[in-house]
């Protein structure tokens, strides 16, 4: 089960849990500001709910204020949900498949931030729902006792991805140092560097995770301790930078303080602060150039000629965006020469029914001889409608299926519709065949013969086969 972030309801906290099978539940802990319930509250409830069922009412009233669709689950008066996954104010806990947490957002509303929840969840889906180790960081040269290691997650992604760069300052020495470090400026201290010394962009995607230390500009690392932060970046090319922007880079911190430094800050450290020129070791990450979208990515690929292809101009004509942009009214031979279309029969092409002993229209078979019948204006969705030959409208046959047959074969077929000069039996006259019985079933004409093509003559289907 995988905790997920849901907006804050009022005053009441909740967060959200999202589990394997892509579904959420909303955890309701105790009230953040029960005070603020006061007499002439809608809910009728003053203060902090005195027991459950008061709980309920206020959760119950969640939900029908924020429409909340995603199931809730309130947590008891002795708050053991909010214990356990240390969830007060507000936070997002990740667990994996084995019911172990995987991960903490920092709580919230200052230290909350998606972009981490988003990566993690990618790791769980792409190891089994099981995170794999944190990556190790990249360790520079200790100076005047303070080193800095680096590390970026995920290591491998596409140029413009969020990922997360995680900085560790480690003091090596037996007394405490005083470290100025401006979260403003970390970004700038960032670079992105292949071998050939090419260098990309570093931006900030949104957010970063406060240090416990609070907003103080100097740092007190103690004794062996380490000060650590993590930001939500993005590494991203211009124009320029496109032909080379993909392979290994590394990512490098640099940090040099001096007196010039130490002299902007207001008002004066009154102790001594770290000064020197600190950096990070290479951390190498494999950047991939973004996939360029295409048509699917938009439309869909929900009906099987997308599925099966992804070259819009099989089916469409003009330029994407333009007026003269639409469908091609004859567009049945790029598909139905394979064999099937989802399950479908094979019409045309080497073996389809139109190559067989017998066939439908005499000759090549071109797709305008398949519109005589068919209307392909939803055949893209799967939808297989006839059409009067007869009309020439394209609206859907509504009639049986020998009143269909006999559009043609009724001694006078449409004008783009000739017969043989010559023919065996009856000829291809089969008007009298409307009053048979045979006539009046769903089946029709087409319980003896089929549509297209047969390997018998005159269309007819093998009935002793069955």
């Amino acid at each position: 089960m995988t905790s997920f972030h849901v907006p804050r309801c009022g005053d009441r906290k909740i967060y959200a849990s999202y589990n394997e099978d892509i579904e959420f539940l909303i955890v309701y802990i105790r009230e953040a500001h029960p005070e603020k319930l006061k007499e002439g509250h809608k809910t009728g409830i003053v203060g902090r709910p005195k027991n459950f069922d008061e709980r309920i009412i206020l959760a119950t009233e969640c939900v029908a204020q924020y429409k909340f669709t995603i199931p809730m689950i309130i947590d008891g008066m002795d708050g053991k949900v909010n214990e356990d996954y240390k969830a007060a104010p507000v936070r997002v806990t990740i667990t994996d498949v084995d019911g172990k947490v995987a991960f903490y957002t920092g709580k919230g509303p200052r230290d909350f931030r998606l972009p981490p929840v988003e990566r993690v969840i990618k790791k769980l889906i792409a190891n089994g729902g099981r995170m794999p180790p944190p990556p190790e960081p990249q360790w520079g040269q200790t100076v005047n006792g303070l080193r800095c290691g680096i590390s970026v997650d995920p290591d491998k992604m596409v140029v413009g991805e969020g990922v997360g760069i995680k900085l560790r300052f480690e003091n090596t020495t037996e007394e405490a140092i005083n470290f100025y470090y401006k979260a403003a400026d970390v970004i700038k201290n960032l670079t992105v560097e292949n071998s050939k010394g090419q260098t990309l962009g570093i931006e900030s995607s949104g957010g970063r995770r406060r240090s416990r230390r609070g907003g103080n500009p100097i740092q007190k690392i103690a004794a062996g301790d380490a000060f650590e932060t993590e930001l939500d970046c993005k590494v991203v090319a211009s124009e320029d930078q496109a032909a080379f922007a993909f392979g290994q880079f590394s990512v490098v911190y640099n940090n040099h303080v001096d007196d010039d430094t130490l002299a902007q800050i207001d008002p004066a450290p009154e102790k001594p602060v770290w000064k020197g020129k600190l950096s990070s070791g290479k951390f190498i990450i494999d950047l991939d150039l973004p996939r360029q979208e295409g048509c699917i990515d938009c439309h869909g690929d929900a009906d099987y000629h997308h599925v099966k292809d992804e070259n819009c101009e099989f089916c469409h004509v003009g330029n994407v965006g333009d007026d003269d942009f639409g469908l091609r009214d004859e567009a049945c031979a790029n598909c139905h020469p394979r064999e099937g279309v989802y399950g479908r029969r094979q019409i045309l092409g080497p073996g389809g029914e139109f190559d067989m002993a017998s066939k439908h229209i005499p000759g090549e078979i071109k797709d305008k001889h398949c519109l005589l019948c068919h209307d392909n204006s939803k055949h893209r969705n799967g939808v297989v409608s006839l059409i009067n030959p007869d009309s020439g409208r394209t609206e859907p046959w509504t009639g049986t299926r020998t009143e269909f047959c006999l559009t043609c074969h009724d001694g006078q077929p449409p004008k783009s519709v000739s017969f043989p000069t010559k023919s065996m039996g009856s000829g291809f006259d089969k008007l009298e065949f409307l009053d048979s019985a045979l006539s009046r079933t769903k089946d029709g004409c087409s319980y003896c013969h089929t549509s297209h093509g047969s390997k018998y003559p005159a269309l007819l289907k093998n009935l002793h086969s069955h």
